[in-house]
């Protein structure tokens, strides 16, 4: 659920009022809750105060009873989120300050970003520019970049406007790695587990069509894929693929070619339409094979290039003076009157009268030979 973080200070914090329901924790360890700020699959994130430092985070709980649940799903896959933030620093990634247990419940302590989600900024923008388009999908490949290239390569796998913070100087930070593919021996075990019972991870919009079709050759083009579907939203407010249930949308993804965006968008460079394309190609060779490749071809897109399509507008041919004589019932010319019609008939249809005279000529001749005979 996207999420809005609003403006405070230290003080303010501390005499807020807490909204909890009977059932929630006013501390959760050494974090003071203040309030809610998003909700999700995999639990809900707190605004909380870590004492005694004062410092402002985001906590990430997992309640009791989805820890507790038969399914242990949520409790590995919430630890494995940990794990993954743990090992990364990136001004581009959402930073990790602590992660364990409480009271039953679990949670991870991570850095409070001042500011919206992606999928907010694209409601409350009308049109985003192609320079702030740019900027952004840059700013995510520089984080997906690190991610793909640590000693352990980890593959986001939900690339999506809501998992993509903005702060007020509109730096972005990627957060939620609760689905992260990570390439070591263990992990590849636990996500055989996952896929063995059918749950296919991702959100159906912005799946791969190799996520949509439950497959487990799960690679950096995946975290490609999602990022050319993220721009095609900036740039024209929608996904190229919806439908009215996830089934439809993963068909969607699998089968179907995304349409143009330049269809629904005219002054978009031909270059950057270039990338998304490629970016969503069905067969993960045919897309980039590194963030990398990527990232170098959106610095060659100029986004005041004069590249960018225009409407064309032709000329209008030229008018041809319609010479034909619009007569009425008498016989008389509309525009000149009866006096001028013949002189007009003469003009136009001389080469009529030059073959009526040589006929009559030649009929006139005939006769006259065939008297004198």
């Amino acid at each position: 659920m996207p999420y809005r973080a609003q403006e405070f200070s230290l003080g303010a914090l501390q005499m807020s009022k807490n909204r909890f329901t009977g059932l929630e924790p006013v501390y959760i360890g050494q974090y003071k809750v203040i309030d809610r700020i998003g909700k999700g699959g995999m639990g809900d994130i707190y605004r909380a105060v870590q004492e005694p430092l004062g410092r402002v985070v985001a906590l990430k709980v997992l309640p009791p009873h989805m820890k507790d649940s038969d399914d242990d799903e949520f409790e590995k896959r919430f630890r494995k989120e940990a794990k993954a933030l743990s090992g990364l620093s990136h001004q581009n990634i959402v930073s990790i300050f602590d992660s364990g247990e409480s009271d039953g419940y679990l949670y991870i302590a991570m850095q409070y970003v001042d500011g919206m989600d992606l999928s907010c900024y694209i409601a409350d923008n009308r049109v985003i520019s192609i320079a702030e388009t740019i900027d952004f999908a840059k700013q995510i490949c520089r984080g997906l970049r690190y991610a793909h290239s640590r000693k352990v390569p980890i593959i986001h796998r939900d690339i999506k406007p809501q998992n993509i913070l903005l702060d007020k100087n509109k730096n972005i930070r990627i957060t939620d790695f609760g689905i992260v593919k990570m390439f070591s021996p263990e992990e590849r075990l636990t996500e055989h587990r996952i896929t063995q019972r059918g749950h296919t991870v991702g959100t159906p919009e912005y799946m791969s069509p190799e996520q949509a079709q439950g497959r487990e050759d799960i690679g950096v083009q995946t975290d490609i894929y999602s990022l050319g579907i993220l721009m095609y939203e900036m740039l024209t407010h929608k996904p190229p693929f919806t439908g009215s249930n996830s089934m439809a949308i993963a068909h969607m993804q699998v089968n179907e070619k995304p349409p143009l965006p330049s269809l629904k968008r005219k002054d978009i460079p031909k270059m950057l339409e270039m990338i998304i394309m490629k970016a969503l190609k069905k067969d993960k060779r045919e897309r980039y094979q590194s963030i990398e490749e990527m990232l170098e071809d959106l610095d060659r897109v100029n986004p005041a290039a004069p590249e960018a399509r225009k409407t064309i507008t032709l000329p209008a041919p030229k008018q041809v003076e319609d010479r034909r004589i619009k007569v009425d019932r008498r016989g008389k010319d509309r525009r000149y009157g009866p006096a001028s019609y013949w002189a007009e008939m003469a003009r136009t249809q001389w080469l009529s009268w030059l073959a009526i005279g040589a006929l009559a000529t030649a009929y006139i001749l005939h006769l006259v030979k065939y008297h004198q005979t």
